[in-house]
């Protein structure tokens, strides 16, 4: 019995650490997806504001449709994961902040650009507040971390950074490419994209899954034609002149950085997904060990018992206080009698050569033998 509690102790031990290590891979996870299905209307509302913003500042009509309808669609996130992802004090902010827009988008020009700003400067804090709650930002795997960082970091800073040029032109006929806030614009874009075509273009290099990556392909490729059309690649020795028509460009940078976004938020939680189901594999092996190792233990616990039934029970001993009486037989078998007979003879009385002739022979002996007991001695 102790054989089989030495096997099944360790065994409950591991058992319960990796369904332990099991049940934790799977709440990060699920609180990882909890910030992915937030991230993708909010990536798409980020996208809406920055275009809403360069039709105000320009004077022409915003898409307030379509900005209520990107609200809605976070909004339903929020009352989903919102307390999860500690949003609740911060969206409520944003969320009214671009109501005021949609009623009124300002006075064009720098008025509109301002005041849109701060509200796309809201949505990319609250897009990163969504990163860290999730612990996306802490997501150790190297595929995802690919995706993570193009999602959360480098696409929002591309979208808000082309808003922003395309803006800066509008706001300044004859805009240069020496013009500092020009430079550190397209410097912005041109760094970020180099690190997303990178980290991205290694995505299904580093997956263990065939099917992560693919996707990626198209969308990546629109979006390095774009921004290399508005701001090459940080290798050349100096950003060539800006192109003709800035807004085009810009836009298209936008677009394709939206639409990129979005598809690496499928690809992440398509990731997320395989993951879950690897743990749910791994816990039903889990499972399927901890009960073997059970029915071992239990089959040799029951081993042991019937062998020790089985086994006859040795002679108790005796201690010394209850030993039996010695058998006054010599060694040599002879009784006490014979031994004595064989000492002083066994003749009768009066006959030549016994030494012991009887108790009468001797007149003292017989007198002792003879005399009465008394009372006492009776007793």
């Amino acid at each position: 019995m102790v054989l089989a509690v030495a096997v099944l102790v360790p065994l409950a031990t591991v058992a319960a650490w990796a369904s332990s290590d099991n049940g934790d891979g799977r709440t990060r996870i699920e609180a990882e997806r909890q910030g992915v299905e937030y991230l993708r209307p909010l990536t798409a509302l980020l996208g809406a504001l920055v275009t809403g913003q360069s039709a105000a500042v320009r004077g022409e009509q915003v898409d307030n449709q379509q900005l209520e309808a990107r609200l809605a669609d976070v909004e339903l996130v929020e009352l989903r994961n919102g307390a999860e992802l500690s949003t609740r004090s911060r969206w409520p902010i944003l969320r009214d902040s671009i109501r005021e827009l949609v009623r009124s988008a300002g006075n064009p020009g720098l008025d509109a650009y301002q005041r849109w700003a701060q509200a796309v400067d809201l949505t990319v804090a609250l897009v990163r507040r969504v990163g860290d709650t999730s612990r996306l930002f802490v997501d150790a795997e190297v595929d995802s971390s690919y995706l993570i960082d193009a999602g959360l970091l480098r696409l929002p800073e591309i979208i808000q950074a082309a808003g922003q040029l395309s803006d800066l032109g509008h706001l300044n006929p004859g805009l240069s490419a020496t013009d500092p806030r020009a430079a550190v614009l397209r410097d912005r874009i041109a760094t970020n994209a180099a690190q997303v075509a990178t980290g991205l273009g290694n995505v299904a290099d580093a997956s263990s899954n065939e099917r992560v990556g693919s996707a990626l392909l198209s969308p990546l490729d629109q979006f390095g034609a774009a921004t290399d059309q508005l701001a090459p690649s940080v290798a050349v020795a100096s950003m060539p002149p800006l192109p003709d028509n800035l807004t085009a460009a810009s836009v298209g940078v936008r677009d394709s950085s939206g639409r990129l976004a979005q598809t690496v938020w499928a690809e992440l939680d398509r990731l997320l997904v395989i993951r879950l189901d690897d743990l749910s594999s791994r816990r039903i092996e889990i499972l399927v060990v901890s009960v073997l190792g059970l029915l071992v233990a239990v089959a040799v616990g029951v081993a042991l018992l019937v062998m020790t039934r089985r086994t006859p029970a040795s002679p108790r001993r005796r201690s010394p206080a209850h030993a039996a009486p010695e058998d006054p037989t010599p060694e040599g078998g002879q009784s006490l009698g014979a031994s004595l007979s064989a000492t002083f003879g066994t003749e009768p009385p009066g006959q030549p050569g016994g030494l012991y002739t009887g108790p009468h022979s001797d007149p003292a002996i017989a007198a002792v033998v003879n005399t009465p007991r008394s009372a006492a001695g009776a007793r």
